[in-house]
C-alpha cells in the first residue's frame, strides 16, 4: 500500500514539476521525489534518468543530463516544527547528442 501512494504521488508531482517549468527554459526540467520520516534520503538516479528522459524525450529532446547535485525540501512540517515530508529534487539539461 505503501508503494502504491508513493507511486501515485510521485506521478502527481511529476505532472505538477511538468506544469511548473514555464518559468524556467523548454530545456531544463526538475525531477522530483518524495518520501516521508526523519532520515535523509537518496535520490533514486537511476528512475530519475528515466523521468527526466522521458520529459525530454516529450519535448522533442534525445536526451537528459543532471545539473548539479539533488536538493532536500521539506514540504510539510510537523506540529513541532519538524520537517516530515520531503522532496528529493534533481534538476536535468535536455540534449540532443
Amino acid at each position: 500500500m505503501k508503494a502504491l501512494f508513493q507511486s501515485l504521488f510521485i506521478i502527481i508531482c511529476l505532472s505538477a514539476c511538468a506544469a511548473n517549468h514555464t518559468k524556467t527554459p523548454d530545456d531544463v526540467v526538475k525531477v522530483s521525489q518524495p518520501y516521508s520520516g526523519t532520515q535523509p534520503q537518496v535520490l533514486d538516479t537511476e528512475r530519475a534518468d528515466r523521468q527526466a528522459l522521458k520529459i525530454c524525450q516529450n519535448r522533442g529532446f534525445t536526451g537528459a543530463e543532471q545539473l548539479g547535485t539533488e536538493q532536500q525540501v521539506c514540504t510539510k512540517y510537523t506540529g513541532w516544527y519538524q520537517c516530515f515530508y520531503h522532496e528529493i529534487e534533481q534538476q536535468y539539461q535536455c540534449t540532443n547528442h
